[in-house]
């Protein structure tokens, strides 16, 4: 690579930094916040990007020239090779967290990022090729990666609303949900395993609201709720034909009120028992088929202005017919300016400074994502022959281009972790910024060289790579707590202090995780843990779960469910059903079930 070549690298990488530099520093003092840069980025995915695929795959000469078969064939392999690579290492993970690891290995950033800086080192050549590897990575970016985001939210859903209905005490709630899918949120009907019902409101999983609850052993009260308990106007029906009418107060009746004063709260109350009751059916048939499912998310797709300006572009490229210049004169402001706004709104979303799990997790994504990047570009470097000329340094470089910054946008949408995602994209361009400088300097030294050099020299970096996964794993591990008798034990009573020790994870511990959890998938650890995420229950101090000390217990210090080595733990402390007390309603021992006469034909 010539001098000025390597000068022109170096000044985009410069630029490229600053920006990013820019929106980092608006929004470390006051000038942004991170919603204006969620803002910003619905912005440049659905205005900026579509202008910039039009222009640049319909202004790059003949697009659909010699070798489109080999180019659109590496394209898919490497991409492939990434893809099926990240799911085999993170097949084990929560679903809430897998969506955003296997989407952001689908595809590389081209549009955004490698275009400026291939043509800075190959020229036209270059930028052509990368243009044309850009369409099967694209369907891939805004196809694939948008699929595998729906698909994994689905059956995140699912799982939490699967677990959250059905309750230990032999519970069960029916009706709507909140937007995460964890907590009864909207009308709902929850059946205790007592025989009483409640019919009504909720709120973050209590009842709050208007109800209508009905006691097992017979009775009702339709009227307001607070916290989970009777609180404001209502009518309680009792078992024996008597009304109480007037306020409830923590689920204690304390002023009798005529029934006038109570008809306005038992009457929405009943309204609210009605709407529960279709809400309740509802969810019962809510799950999508997965041929509906396929066709809402093929809809999304093609109706995605990235994706459509792809299309577009591709057959204006194909015709040879060039767009009309009244379009070309609107779409090229906006396609120059995305690579800038693409930039400051990934440094105003960007933090770099991320909790030691957060940090671990993005290390060993990248050390995931470069190992099977390397691996596939070293295989397409040896199928490649050396008459392709530049063709054999272009398309591995190709291989090595960043996370899609379109990922923060999908995380956003599908409710994942978007400060992750926006760590990962500006990271991995530090990474494919290195890789790409260092096949730009080596192009010229091994055109000479023997045609085994290249593929070997990018077998070992992924062998490197592998080795940097395994180191930055071992430093960014949780330490495990360990508890065992310590010295000055009472012999008397036999009671034995507690002492802590700290020690790195061992071999039957496996990795901590939580909703931004590191996955395993380097060294024995994750081979021989078959519960890899073994997280623990939120609370505790500092962030770290307890729920039990017993010696020699490893404590991970994550978020999320119970699960792996501490659930065994945390399982055999009794568990409560969310936003119930048992089998009553502020503090009604023995809910009865049955309702008045009145109360029915009211419901009814």
């Amino acid at each position: 690579m010539a001098s000025a070549d390597a000068s022109a690298v170096l000044a985009r990488v410069v630029l490229t930094a600053s920006y990013v530099a820019v929106g980092y520093a608006m929004r470390r003092f006051g000038a942004l916040e991170r919603a204006d840069g969620e803002v910003m980025l619905r912005f440049v995915v659905n205005v900026t990007l579509p202008a910039m695929l039009l222009h640049t795959l319909t202004h790059t000469g003949a697009l659909f020239g010699p070798g489109v078969p080999l180019v659109w064939l590496t394209a898919a392999f490497a991409t492939a090779a990434v893809a099926c690579g990240g799911a085999l290492v993170y097949r084990r993970a929560p679903r809430y967290e897998r969506g955003l690891l296997l989407g952001a290995m689908c595809g590389a950033n081209l549009g955004t990022f490698a275009f400026p800086f291939v043509e800075a080192v190959w020229g036209a050549e270059g930028l052509r090729l990368a243009a044309l590897y850009d369409v099967p990575n694209a369907l891939v970016v805004f196809g694939g990666a948008a699929a595998v985001f729906a698909a994994e939210q689905r059956e995140a859903k699912r799982e939490a609303r699967g677990a959250a209905a059905r309750h230990d005490d032999g519970g069960v709630y029916h009706g709507e949900w909140s937007v995460t899918g964890e907590s009864k949120q909207g009308f709902g009907v929850y059946e205790y395993p007592s025989g009483a019902t409640y019919e009504g409101q909720w709120n973050n999983n209590q009842k709050e609201g208007f109800g209508v609850y009905r006691f097992a052993k017979g009775g009702s009260y339709a009227g307001e709720f607070r916290r989970g308990a009777f609180d404001g106007f209502g009518l309680r029906f009792m078992r024996s034909g008597g009304v109480k009418s007037g306020r409830f107060e923590e689920g204690a009746f304390v002023e009798a009120l005529g029934m006038d004063a109570s008809d306005a709260a038992s009457s929405k109350a009943a309204e609210a028992s009605k709407a529960a009751r279709k809400a309740a059916e509802a969810s019962k048939n809510r799950d999508e088929s997965n041929a509906r499912f396929a066709s809402r998310v093929i809809a999304k797709t093609l109706t995605f202005p990235p994706f459509a300006a792809l299309i577009i572009a591709s057959v204006v490229a194909s015709s040879g017919a060039p767009l009309p210049d009244a379009l070309c004169s609107a779409i090229q402001p906006l396609a120059a300016a995305n690579k800038p706004l693409v930039l400051l709104t990934l440094g105003v979303l960007f933090q770099p400074r991320m909790p030691k799990l957060r940090a671990r997790t993005a290390a060993h994504f990248l050390a995931t994502r470069y190992a099977c990047a390397f691996a596939a570009a070293a295989v397409v470097a040896a199928a490649i022959p050396p008459s392709a000329g530049n063709a054999r340094f272009i398309m591995p470089a190709l291989a090595l281009m960043p996370v899609p910054s379109v990922m923060v946008q999908y995380a956003l949408d599908h409710e994942g972790d978007a400060a992750l995602a926006g760590c990962l994209v500006n990271y991995s361009q530090i990474a494919s910024l290195a890789a790409l400088a260092a096949l730009g300097m080596a192009s010229a030294a091994a055109a000479a060289a023997p045609r085994w050099v290249l593929p070997a020299g990018l077998a070992a970096a992924s062998a490197a790579v592998v080795g940097a996964g395994f180191v930055a794993d071992g430093l960014l591990a949780p330490r495990r707590m360990v508890f065992k008798p310590g010295a000055g034990a009472n012999e008397k009573s036999g009671e034995k202090p507690l002492a802590i020790s700290l020690a790195p994870p061992d071999e039957g511990a496996g990795p901590a995780a939580g909703p931004t959890a590191a996955a395993a998938g380097f060294g024995s650890r994750a081979r021989k843990s078959k519960n890899v995420y073994g997280n623990v229950s939120r609370g505790g101090i500092g962030g770290i779960g307890m729920p039990a000390i017993a010696p020699r217990l490893r404590v991970a210090p994550t978020r999320g469910r119970p699960n792996g080595v501490a659930s065994r733990v945390a399982s055999r402390a009794p568990s409560r059903p969310r936003g119930a007390t048992g089998g009553g309603v502020g503090g009604f021992a023995s809910p009865p079930r049955s309702v008045s006469a009145s109360l029915a034909a009211r419901v009814a």
